[in-house]
């Protein structure tokens, strides 16, 4: 099972790279909703197999790394609001992991 969710986690986190070095579309709504739902979703990926600080942690840093990037990338713009709603995804799938099923948690030892 650990390393399903390995490897999802790792499909989801390209999906999230690739969207966020897209060009972005003329008229694009909803950014902030996804930002909550790529972070969100990241998180509850990454509690099921570490500790819950260590998939916040990586959840936010990814999601620095990837507005650094685009701060690189001419036709995309690094944004404060954009960490911030990274920020409060991390934190709703934090608090979904958290009352997730414990078959969706660690195996023995989890600390949670």
């Amino acid at each position: 099972m650990t390393r399903r969710l390995r490897l999802a986690t790792g499909a989801w986190m390209t999906i999230i790279l690739v969207a966020s070095l897209l060009p972005e579309q003329a008229g694009g709504r909803g950014g902030a909703v996804w930002h909550l739902i790529g972070y969100g979703v990241l998180v509850v990926l990454l509690a099921a197999f570490q500790p819950p600080a260590m998939a916040v942690a990586v959840a936010w840093v990814y999601g620095a790394f990837i507005e650094l990037l685009q701060w690189l990338v001419p036709y995309r713009a690094a944004e404060g609001g954009d960490l911030f709603m990274n920020a409060a995804g991390v934190v709703l799938g934090l608090l979904v992991s958290r009352g997730a099923p414990s078959s969706w948690r660690r195996q023995k030892g989890s600390p949670r």
